[in-house]
Protein backbone atom coordinates (compact mmCIF):
# COMPACT_ATOMS: atom_id res chain seq x y z
CA UNK A 1 0.00 0.00 0.00
CA UNK A 2 3.02 2.27 0.29
CA UNK A 3 4.69 4.13 3.09
CA UNK A 4 3.76 6.93 5.44
CA UNK A 5 5.93 9.36 7.34
CA UNK A 6 5.42 9.44 11.10
CA UNK A 7 6.52 12.55 12.96
CA UNK A 8 7.02 11.53 16.57
CA UNK A 9 7.41 14.22 19.22
CA UNK A 10 8.80 13.52 22.66
CA UNK A 11 8.07 16.48 24.91
CA UNK A 12 9.22 19.09 25.21
CA UNK A 13 10.85 19.31 21.76
CA UNK A 14 12.57 16.12 20.63
CA UNK A 15 11.23 15.27 17.17
CA UNK A 16 11.96 12.06 15.24
CA UNK A 17 10.90 11.08 11.74
CA UNK A 18 10.09 7.50 10.80
CA UNK A 19 9.15 6.06 7.44
CA UNK A 20 6.74 3.17 8.02
CA UNK A 21 5.05 0.71 5.74
CA UNK A 22 1.38 1.64 5.49
CA UNK A 23 -0.87 -1.42 5.75
CA UNK A 24 -4.30 0.18 6.07
CA UNK A 25 -6.02 3.48 6.72
CA UNK A 26 -9.51 4.87 7.13
CA UNK A 27 -11.00 7.81 9.03
CA UNK A 28 -10.56 6.07 12.40
CA UNK A 29 -7.20 4.31 12.27
CA UNK A 30 -3.90 4.07 10.45
CA UNK A 31 -2.12 0.70 10.54
CA UNK A 32 1.62 0.55 9.88
CA UNK A 33 4.44 -1.88 10.43
CA UNK A 34 8.09 -1.52 11.32
CA UNK A 35 11.10 -3.33 12.73
CA UNK A 36 11.81 -2.08 16.23
CA UNK A 37 14.96 -0.50 17.63
CA UNK A 38 14.05 0.15 21.27
CA UNK A 39 16.60 1.92 23.47
CA UNK A 40 16.24 -0.95 25.94
CA UNK A 41 14.40 -4.23 25.55
CA UNK A 42 11.27 -4.90 27.57
CA UNK A 43 11.62 -8.02 29.69
CA UNK A 44 8.59 -9.46 31.47
CA UNK A 45 9.03 -12.46 33.80
CA UNK A 46 12.49 -13.08 32.37
CA UNK A 47 11.32 -13.14 28.74
CA UNK A 48 12.19 -10.42 26.24
CA UNK A 49 8.80 -9.39 24.88
CA UNK A 50 10.03 -6.39 22.88
CA UNK A 51 13.54 -6.08 21.55
CA UNK A 52 15.73 -5.09 18.64
CA UNK A 53 14.46 -6.25 15.24
CA UNK A 54 11.15 -7.45 16.66
CA UNK A 55 8.26 -6.57 14.35
CA UNK A 56 5.40 -4.27 15.35
CA UNK A 57 2.06 -3.65 13.72
CA UNK A 58 1.01 -0.19 14.92
CA UNK A 59 -2.58 0.94 15.28
CA UNK A 60 -2.73 4.73 15.52
CA UNK A 61 -6.23 6.00 16.20
CA UNK A 62 -7.77 9.31 15.19
CA UNK A 63 -9.60 9.93 18.47
CA UNK A 64 -7.85 7.89 21.14
CA UNK A 65 -5.19 8.99 23.59
CA UNK A 66 -3.13 5.85 22.96
CA UNK A 67 -1.72 3.78 20.14
CA UNK A 68 -1.21 0.02 20.14
CA UNK A 69 1.76 -1.95 18.91
CA UNK A 70 1.08 -5.62 18.30
CA UNK A 71 4.55 -7.08 18.89
CA UNK A 72 6.13 -10.17 17.31
CA UNK A 73 9.51 -11.63 18.26
CA UNK A 74 12.29 -12.75 15.93
CA UNK A 75 10.51 -16.08 15.37
CA UNK A 76 7.35 -14.13 14.39
CA UNK A 77 5.56 -15.23 17.58
CA UNK A 78 3.14 -12.75 19.11
CA UNK A 79 4.46 -11.50 22.47
CA UNK A 80 1.86 -8.89 23.52
CA UNK A 81 0.76 -5.30 23.09
CA UNK A 82 2.74 -2.13 23.69
CA UNK A 83 0.55 0.94 24.25
CA UNK A 84 1.84 4.51 24.26
CA UNK A 85 -0.21 7.21 25.93
CA UNK A 86 -0.18 9.95 23.27
CA UNK A 87 -2.06 12.97 22.06
CA UNK A 88 -4.60 11.86 19.47
CA UNK A 89 -2.91 11.69 16.09
CA UNK A 90 -2.86 14.62 13.72
CA UNK A 91 -3.05 13.97 9.99
CA UNK A 92 -1.22 16.35 7.71
CA UNK A 93 -0.84 14.72 4.31
CA UNK A 94 1.50 13.04 3.51
CA UNK A 95 2.36 12.35 7.15
CA UNK A 96 0.89 11.80 10.60
CA UNK A 97 2.03 13.30 13.88
CA UNK A 98 1.92 11.87 17.38
CA UNK A 99 3.14 13.29 20.67
CA UNK A 100 4.28 10.83 23.32
CA UNK A 101 3.08 11.61 26.86
CA UNK A 102 5.67 9.36 28.55
CA UNK A 103 3.34 6.74 30.06
CA UNK A 104 3.23 3.30 28.44
CA UNK A 105 1.47 0.02 29.15
CA UNK A 106 2.57 -3.51 28.29
CA UNK A 107 -0.34 -5.96 27.91
CA UNK A 108 0.63 -9.62 27.94
CA UNK A 109 -1.15 -12.34 26.01
CA UNK A 110 -3.03 -13.41 29.14
CA UNK A 111 -4.45 -9.89 29.64
CA UNK A 112 -2.19 -8.97 32.54
CA UNK A 113 -0.54 -5.59 32.21
CA UNK A 114 2.26 -3.45 33.53
CA UNK A 115 2.52 0.33 33.54
CA UNK A 116 5.87 1.38 32.12
CA UNK A 117 7.83 4.61 32.42
CA UNK A 118 5.84 6.05 35.35
CA UNK A 119 9.13 7.32 36.81
CA UNK A 120 9.98 9.00 33.50
CA UNK A 121 6.51 10.61 33.48
CA UNK A 122 6.96 11.96 37.02
CA UNK A 123 10.41 13.29 36.13
CA UNK A 124 8.99 15.05 33.05
CA UNK A 125 6.29 16.63 35.21
CA UNK A 126 8.78 17.68 37.87
CA UNK A 127 11.14 19.14 35.25
CA UNK A 128 8.33 20.96 33.40
CA UNK A 129 8.71 18.95 30.19
CA UNK A 130 4.98 18.30 30.34
CA UNK A 131 2.40 20.81 31.55
CA UNK A 132 0.22 19.89 34.51
CA UNK A 133 -3.06 19.95 32.54
CA UNK A 134 -1.62 17.69 29.85
CA UNK A 135 -0.18 15.39 32.53
CA UNK A 136 -3.66 15.12 34.04
CA UNK A 137 -5.05 14.18 30.60
CA UNK A 138 -2.32 11.55 30.26
CA UNK A 139 -3.22 10.07 33.67
CA UNK A 140 -6.89 10.05 32.69
CA UNK A 141 -6.07 8.31 29.39
CA UNK A 142 -4.00 5.72 31.28
CA UNK A 143 -6.88 5.01 33.67
CA UNK A 144 -9.34 4.68 30.78
CA UNK A 145 -7.00 2.25 29.03
CA UNK A 146 -6.65 0.19 32.21
CA UNK A 147 -10.45 0.03 32.53
CA UNK A 148 -10.63 -1.26 28.94
CA UNK A 149 -7.98 -3.90 29.67
CA UNK A 150 -9.53 -5.04 32.96
CA UNK A 151 -13.06 -5.17 31.52
CA UNK A 152 -11.98 -7.32 28.58
CA UNK A 153 -12.79 -4.58 26.03
CA UNK A 154 -9.11 -4.46 25.01
CA UNK A 155 -7.82 -4.78 22.36
CA UNK A 156 -10.17 -3.04 19.92
CA UNK A 157 -11.79 -5.23 17.27
CA UNK A 158 -9.53 -4.03 14.45
CA UNK A 159 -6.45 -5.12 16.41
CA UNK A 160 -7.94 -8.57 17.00
CA UNK A 161 -8.83 -8.99 13.32
CA UNK A 162 -5.43 -7.92 12.03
Amino acid sequence: MGTIKLIYTRLPDRVSHFQQELLYEDDEVIVTTQRLKPSTPIVIDGITVMGAHFNAIWFIFANRWYDIGKIYNLENQFTGYYCDIILPMKRSEPHIEITDLFLDVWVSQDGSYQILDADEFESALHNHRIQADLANQARKALQELIIEIESGAFPPEIVIRW
